[in-house]
């Protein structure tokens, strides 16, 4: 449901990049104009709900990503897995800072003479569930470095 409001307004916001670009809109300031309107409306809270979805939604927001660079509105190809992993690294870079609001849901750290090859010295969870694979703060554990 909410992908399916979501690639309503970002093909609202394609119609109106079509104009802009009618209009004379350089393909500088349309790249700065697509990232602003539709691949920040993707980016916002992307950690949280993209590891839910299945591969139908995500085939659908790959195609409007496709489309978008395949009409020059966006300068490099960017898939909706590469933007998931990228947005997920920068909101763990920003929560392993002390005074984010997230930090204290991190798991204690290990002592630095055990840093994991992951790059982070946080004590992982044991768990015997599936469901806890999908949540953010654990994804960004056993993934990044």
């Amino acid at each position: 449901m909410h992908v399916d409001s979501l690639l309503k307004q970002c093909s609202q916001r394609v119609y109106l990049l079509k104009l802009l670009r009618s209009q004379g809109m350089s393909s500088e300031h349309l790249h700065q104009v697509t990232t602003a309107l539709i691949i920040s409306r993707l980016r916002y809270a992307l950690p949280v709900w993209a590891g839910f979805l299945t591969i139908d939604p995500c085939n659908r927001i790959q195609g409007l990503l496709k489309r978008l660079y395949r009409a020059g509105y966006i300068k490099y190809y960017m898939s909706f897995a590469d933007l998931s992993i990228e947005v997920s690294q920068d909101l763990f870079n920003n929560i392993q800072r002390s005074h984010h609001c997230l930090n204290h849901l991190l798991p204690a750290c290990r002592p630095l003479d055990t840093l994991r090859p992951r790059g982070h010295n946080y004590a992982l969870p044991v768990c015997h569930s599936v469901l806890h694979k999908k949540s953010f703060i654990v994804n960004c554990l056993y993934r990044f470095v």
